[in-house]
């Protein structure tokens, strides 16, 4: 874990400080329990990302659970972490999939055309895994 001055350094050099909050709903208490935070270890491990902290919030049963399902269970947790840059965050974002996300600092970004560049492709390179694995793709049409 990283000590408050460790944190301002990296903050001054220009690391992203960020919120995100995660939400599973399962027909399994425990497997709510155990999903997420198996998931919230894997996000510990990305390069130059550090989670400085994690709220789990209590495992409830859902009220209104989606059809066919008998009883659902969810549960939230929320974490708060530094990424290196925007590139780092957008793949947090893009792989690790949080209901939210909110930007703690810095209050103003300035990014490049490299860096742009580099977001345009990971969303495109989303959209290509999507369409590849038959969940969809765009669909271009001669007529005008």
């Amino acid at each position: 874990m990283l000590e408050k001055e460790e944190i301002k350094e990296k903050l001054e050099k220009g690391w992203i400080k960020a919120v995100m909050w995660f939400e599973v709903m399962t027909a399994d208490r425990e497997l709510a329990e155990n999903t997420l935070k198996e998931h919230i270890k894997a996000l510990q491990n990305l390069k130059n990302t550090y989670v400085l902290s994690e709220k789990f919030e209590e495992t409830v049963e859902v009220k209104d659970p989606p059809r066919k399902v008998e009883k659902a269970f969810s549960k939230i947790v929320q974490v708060e972490l530094l990424t290196k840059d925007i590139e780092t965050l957008l793949f947090a974002v893009i792989y690790f999939a949080p209901s939210s996300v909110e930007i703690i600092e810095p209050k103003d970004l300035t990014i490049g055309i490299e860096t742009i560049q580099a977001i345009m492709n990971s969303v495109a390179d989303v959209l290509h895994k999507l369409a590849a694995g038959g969940a969809g793709g765009i669909v271009i049409s001669t007529r005008k």
